[in-house]
């Protein structure tokens, strides 16, 4: 019998590690007088190095420890070496602290580029089915124009490129998260003798990738209000309609797939904020996209990670409770984060959701520990059968 590879799932333990790291971290920055806190703890020397850990940094491992299974620990131990190295220089000084992450950080889209990226070109028979490999590459573009407005001392450089994440990264989830959902909610319903036909909507994709490309570069370039609130509406839409052709209430009681149907409904609500929030006026910014970051990638990249090891260590396909309240939390986390946005009570905001995204994180990454715990405890090296629960006593 075939073993099980498990290095995937320690990138997936990283990037509940950083989840948790760098929020608190930022935390700390709102509190008075923070100066005497941070002075037994190391100050991180980058700007915009909150922005670019968890975009960058925690979307490197999410797709790393998803998609880097096939060339294996060749890959992913300099992956993981290089993904480190990056996150640790945001406390060395600079010039140094600067030029070793820009070579770790770009290195680790690189790998994640050419071990896994190209290989949606290769194996793409469509122009939609190579749009992942398409996305992973514009990611490491936007990486090399952050990284090089770092270099040479151009912030304004770096935020485009780290909005210039957020859209690919919605993008990205708005195609593979919702390949992922057509399929397992498709297999959910034939299972309760509900089979619905046409689940991937290739039309319904096809129009929201476009809705989303339109909306991102409207954004990025500055383009009159009324094109990214337009075409924004228009993908939040496209997001519900998926969302209504799915027949998500039939299988509400199933909540592996509830909390992926929530971060994906989730997208279309951030969608919705943030064209709200600019249309009154509001400069486009990092800030105003948190609920899409929060509220949609954040709990559909939870979820898929936990239902990812689940799978490969061939336990049974149900979400643990800790999980369950963890996906609440994000929710919980997403609603105060938008909330902060208006003047009255916006540092109470900001801290219940950061109380709330550590809370989740640490559900999460205890959840992971336990599953993989589990693993190797099991007799077998193969681990248990695929109707094993991994907290089952």
């Amino acid at each position: 019998m075939r073993v099980i590879r498990t290095a995937f799932a320690n990138l997936f333990v990283m990037a509940g590690g950083i989840a948790i790291v760098a929020v608190p971290l930022q935390v700390l920055l709102w509190i008075p007088d923070y100066f005497s806190v941070l002075s037994v703890l190391p100050i991180p020397q980058r700007s915009f190095w909150h922005g670019h850990a968890l975009l960058v940094g925690y979307s490197q491992v999410v797709l790393g420890g998803y998609l880097l299974t096939r060339p294996g620990n060749r890959v992913i131990v300099p992956f993981s070496l290089f993904w480190l190295i990056a996150q640790i220089s945001i406390f060395i000084p600079e010039p140094a602290g600067i030029y070793i992450g820009t070579f770790a950080s770009i290195s680790v889209f690189a790998l994640l580029f050419i071990h896994a990226g190209l290989q949606f070109f290769r194996a793409a028979k469509r122009w939609k089915s190579a749009l992942p490999g398409l996305v992973i590459g514009l990611l490491l573009l936007s990486e090399i124009i952050f990284q090089a407005g770092q270099v040479l001392q151009e912030p304004s450089a770096s935020e485009v490129a780290l909005r210039g994440v957020i859209w690919l990264l919605i993008i990205l989830v708005f195609l593979m998260g919702g390949r992922i959902i057509a399929a397992a909610t498709s297999g959910a319903l034939q299972k309760r003798d509900m089979y619905q036909p046409y689940m991937a909507q290739g039309r319904l994709e096809t129009y929201g990738v476009i809705a989303l490309l339109v909306t991102g570069l409207s954004d990025l370039l500055v383009l009159p209000v009324a094109i990214t609130t337009f075409f924004g509406a228009v993908a939040a839409t496209i997001i519900a309609r998926r969302l209504w052709n799915w027949r998500v209430w039939r299988v509400i009681d199933a909540f592996d797939l509830t909390s992926l149907h929530m971060g994906y409904a989730m997208l279309a609500i951030g969608l919705i904020f943030y064209i709200c929030q600019i249309s009154i006026g509001d400069a486009p910014s990092l800030v105003g996209l948190h609920g899409v970051m929060i509220g949609g990638f954040a709990l559909l990249s939870i979820t898929i990670m936990c239902r990812t090891v689940l799978q490969r260590l061939r336990f049974a396909l149900v979400l643990p409770i800790t999980m369950r309240i963890a996906s609440v939390c994000i929710l919980g986390a997403a609603i105060t984060r938008m909330a902060a946005f208006q003047t009255v009570g916006t540092t109470e905001f900001l801290i219940a959701s950061s109380l709330l995204w550590v809370a989740a994180f640490t559900l999460f990454l205890s959840t992971l520990v336990g599953i993989i715990w589990r693993f190797y405890k099991q007799p077998s090296s193969n681990g248990p059968p695929q109707n094993d629960h991994p907290f089952k006593t």
